[in-house]
């Protein structure tokens, strides 16, 4: 499975977003993917949250299947047994 290049392109801002909000929240080292919504809404990447973070979870999901996760260089994933917990941790 392939990523379309607007997900490739997606994921690349997402992950400069990212890096840029660890910059600015030095003590900060960890937050939950969902918690980063509003700041992914405001810079343009999704037009609007629903299901609590439902469209971040999603991409996610498809980068896992592609086995493109590493684009986020700082995702982390918790599997549950009968779902995955996602977080960006301070690289």
């Amino acid at each position: 499975m392939s990523l379309s290049p607007k997900k490739m392109h997606q994921a690349g801002r997402i992950d400069q977003v990212v890096r840029d909000y660890f910059d600015l929240h030095p003590s900060v080292s960890e937050i939950p993917a969902k918690d980063l919504m509003p700041l992914f809404i405001e810079k343009g990447i999704f037009l609007k949250d629903h299901r609590n973070g439902l469209p971040i979870r999603q991409l996610l999901r498809e980068l896992d299947a592609a086995q493109q996760l590493y684009l986020l260089e700082q995702v982390k994933v918790i599997q549950r047994s009968v779902n995955r917990n996602w977080y960006f941790v301070k690289g």
